[in-house]
């Protein structure tokens, strides 16, 4: 390929950082709560330490594999057929991801805002913009999150700064009442939505201090967990868990609680322009690595003819995938996390267990 995009470690962080926001500032908060109760905060401490310990070996594999990402290294270590085999399922995850986002927030959108609009309509225009954003490039896909990431952070201080009031912290107790499984089945529960950020595999080659792909995966995993958390505790806090567990978005419902006199009202507004923002910025990225991975795969000298059809399949993926919110509730419940486990975990694993095995290591090359 032609393209040779460079970003910065810090452009790096805020782009991780976005992608794990878009999945937790919806219904992620709900769904760890219904898997862990009163114990969610704890499984998202879990799920931040086994995400950082998988961040080693993707880092690892970064490193020894110089100027390759996983598409690539494949290839490298299992052969040309075997390699483009396994390195396939990789951008075919980012496509599941990107359905899954899209699908989600515009769910969100006609549930609490739109009844009465299209889901077709809002996906579209979403994912034109994305598509839109794609073709640009990383580069300008991440100068974005930049600007988006620092807002996100003041966002949620302010929210719980406000809706502090409103907490009872008697509602976080006890831990560990049904004993330590809630937790042992949340920690791995929310790793396998952390883990999209295995995206740190794309970025390590492009980054201008590679050798620095664990410091920004920690980092932005770090923020993203804190976030969790905070999400995850204030819905607990303030709608005991079981009430939590069953709404779609706790943090629009913690942003609807917020009323100041005549002077603050409907803020959840610039919460759900926020979380419109992170989706369709991470769902840029989701169909540049999309792009990007066939493009490798198929030897082609660029990947920007690929990225307006990606984004109509993931349109299309998303209206007929599922028939209702809550069969794609379900998908995101149940099913996602088997195929992500095996994705982020199970193949990288097995490409580094293989590398050592085979000695196998990449060429020396240029940054």
């Amino acid at each position: 390929m032609q393209e040779r995009e460079i970003i910065t470690t810090n452009q790096f962080v805020w782009m991780l950082f976005i992608l794990i926001t878009s999945i937790t500032s919806m219904q992620l908060p709900a769904m760890l709560i219904a898997q862990a109760g009163r114990d969610a905060w704890l499984s998202v401490l879990g799920g931040w330490l086994l995400d950082v310990l998988l961040a080693v070996i993707y880092a690892y594999m970064g490193l020894r594999f110089p100027g390759e990402n996983f598409v690539q290294y494949s290839s490298t270590i299992l052969g040309k057929r075997a390699g483009k085999l396994v390195g396939v399922l990789f951008p075919l995850f980012f496509l599941v991801v990107c359905t899954i986002i899209m699908r989600g927030f515009g769910q969100l959108i006609i549930d609490f805002f739109l009844p009465t609009a299209p889901l077709a309509a809002i996906l579209l225009s979403s994912l034109f913009v994305a598509a839109y954003a794609a073709r640009q490039g990383l580069e300008v896909i991440v100068r974005n999150s930049e600007l988006l990431g620092p807002l996100y952070i003041f966002s949620i201080l302010i929210v719980a700064l406000l809706i502090t009031p409103d907490v009872e912290v008697n509602l976080l107790k006890p831990q560990f009442d049904y004993g330590v499984r809630p937790f042992l089945t949340g920690a791995p529960f929310i790793l396998t939505y952390f883990g999209i950020c295995i995206m740190m595999s794309m970025f390590i080659p492009l980054c201008n201090r590679p050798e620095n792909g664990f410091v920004a995966k920690f980092i932005s995993v770090s923020l993203g967990a804190a976030f969790s958390i905070i999400m995850v505790v204030l819905a607990v806090a303030v709608f005991g868990y079981k009430q939590a567990e069953n709404m779609y978005a706790p943090g629009l419902e913690l942003s609807r609680m917020i009323s100041i006199g005549r002077y603050l009202e409907r803020v959840e507004i610039i919460w759900v322009m926020l979380v419109i923002g992170a989706g369709i910025i991470a769902s840029a990225c989701m169909l540049w690595a999309f792009s990007v991975g066939i493009a490798q795969l198929a030897g082609l000298r660029t990947y920007k003819p690929l990225v307006y059809p990606t984004a109509l399949l993931a349109m299309m993926l998303g209206l007929t995938s599922f028939h209702s919110s809550m069969e794609q509730t379900r998908f995101a419940e149940y099913t996602y996390p088997v195929f992500a486990a095996f994705i982020e975990a199970g193949l990288e694993i097995f490409l580094f267990i293989t590398a050592l095995i085979f000695n196998k290591r990449g060429k020396s090359t240029l940054h």
